[in-house]
């Protein structure tokens, strides 16, 4: 069975590896990828064909899977928009962007996905693993399956459109989050919610994690965004009691620990530096747009929504004050080393990182900013520098930590970063709290977001 992955990103890339490597690669399944022919696209590409996962990752069984997948001729890769037509299934695994904050750019999207609909074959289901606003697959996509599909000559019952949104994890378990979680699924008609489980069930550990099957379409695609809204507002509610905290002194950390003891409140957040990556920082926006550009209905505001993206992307400056009000000195000319760039622990992605953003405002205070990152040498802003702290001496007036890194756990890492001088602040609940309490033993300077 030959199936097609439309996009080969941070979730096109990590979806085509579990379809391969199911079941041991012991399956009849053939993957193959295409990209936008950009530049982007194509270094992706002949990377990929050498055994290079298209992000850095801790999690070395992407790169292990991608080697074998190689080797047992089971996966390619190009840019030719002809092979959807040799495809049994279709999966749309690309960016659905905010052209601004009151507009999706369903444009782009569409117009990608009707390159799919303008070679499909017969007997081809199309599967939206994308993120997209509530109504695209039936308002928008599912008539242009028909008219596209009339003009060719293929039955519309011969074409199967489905929507099962990613929920992959990038990171430490990467690969293992493709195949153990809860997938939900809906199909536009009933041959296609059909044709999708049984699909779904070949790469998912879906006996452990069962399939959940919606009432139809828009369901799903409301699904992915009212739980990335949910984590937003948890995020957005959590910094205004950090203010709080560390105005009347309190450690709010062991607080949400007490609170974490019930059953019915573990999923509460902890302090940190700001919310980052691709999703949360624009999924919580999407319905309400969509309410008005697909459904043209008024009146429907979704302020929490919209007020936890304003409050989550002034995080950092929750950040920035609380370093500004506890170290004591002017910040201007100070040397100051970042521990982690990335927005999330193990994983090379920086898109919308909140240690970028706080970089760059200690920058336009005229410090000199650098970073160390297990996984990122280079970001786009020359003026902060990498620093590599495995050879050199950590000589800084600060030293933030800020993203959770998995070497972050090692002792050689804590002594390390705690030698030589410079205050040293946690703001993202990095260090254990066996570690903070011998820095506070030895009166190391040090100032934990939150406590």
């Amino acid at each position: 069975m030959k199936i097609v992955v439309q996009g080969f990103g941070v979730v096109g890339a990590a979806t085509a590896l579990n379809i391969v490597s199911s079941k041991n690669f012991k399956n009849n399944y053939k993957v193959h990828c295409i990209e936008k022919k950009n530049l982007a696209g194509v270094n992706k590409i002949e990377n990929a064909r050498m055994g290079k996962f298209p992000i850095e990752t801790t999690d070395k069984s992407m790169s292990i899977a991608l080697k074998k997948a190689l080797e047992k001729k089971k996966i390619t890769f190009g840019f030719d928009t002809n092979q959807y037509s040799k495809a049994d299934i279709v999966i749309v695994s690309i960016n659905c962007d905010l052209k601004s904050k009151n507009k999706i750019n369903l444009k782009e999207f569409v117009k990608s996905f009707s390159e799919i609909i303008n070679n499909i074959s017969s007997n081809t289901l199309i599967l939206i693993e994308s993120t997209v606003p509530p109504g695209t697959c039936e308002k928008l996509l599912y008539p242009i399956m028909k008219k596209n599909l009339k003009k060719r000559k293929i039955s519309l019952s011969k074409v199967f459109l489905a929507h099962s949104f990613e929920r992959v994890t990038p990171g430490n378990n990467y690969l293992n989050s493709c195949k153990n979680t809860f997938k939900v699924y809906s199909g536009i008609n009933k041959s296609s919610e059909k044709k999708c489980y049984n699909f779904l069930k070949t790469i998912v550990n879906f006996k452990k994690y069962p399939l959940i099957k919606l009432k139809n379409i828009t369901s799903s695609e409301t699904c992915k965004l009212m739980e990335n809204s949910y984590r937003a507002l948890n995020i957005a509610f959590i910094d205004e009691w950090v203010k709080f905290s560390e105005n009347i002194n309190i450690d709010l950390l062991s607080v949400i620990k007490s609170i974490k003891m019930r059953d019915t409140h573990k999923n509460i957040m902890l302090p940190g530096i700001g919310v980052g990556g691709y999703c949360l920082t624009k999924d919580p926006l999407f319905t309400k747009i969509a309410s008005k550009q697909i459904f043209k209905l008024k009146n429907m505001d979704f302020p929490l929504s919209t007020k936890a993206v304003k409050l989550n992307k002034k995080m950092p400056d929750t950040s920035l004050e609380f370093i500004k009000k506890n170290v004591g000195f002017s910040l201007k000319k100070k040397k100051i080393l970042f521990y982690g760039i990335t927005y999330k622990e193990n994983i090379g992605d920086i898109r919308h990182s909140p240690t970028v953003d706080l970089a760059k405002k200690l920058r336009k205070l005229k410090c000199d900013v650098f970073f160390y990152d297990p996984l990122i040498k280079v970001i786009k802003d020359k003026n902060i520098k990498f620093y590599d702290i495995k050879t050199k001496k950590l000589n800084f007036d600060l030293k933030i930590l800020t993203v959770k890194h998995k070497e972050t756990h090692s002792k050689t890492f804590f002594k390390k970063f705690t030698s030589d001088k410079g205050i040293i602040f946690d703001l993202n609940n990095v260090l254990s709290f066996d570690k903070i309490a011998l820095l506070k033993k030895r009166n190391s300077p040090i100032f934990i977001l939150g406590r």
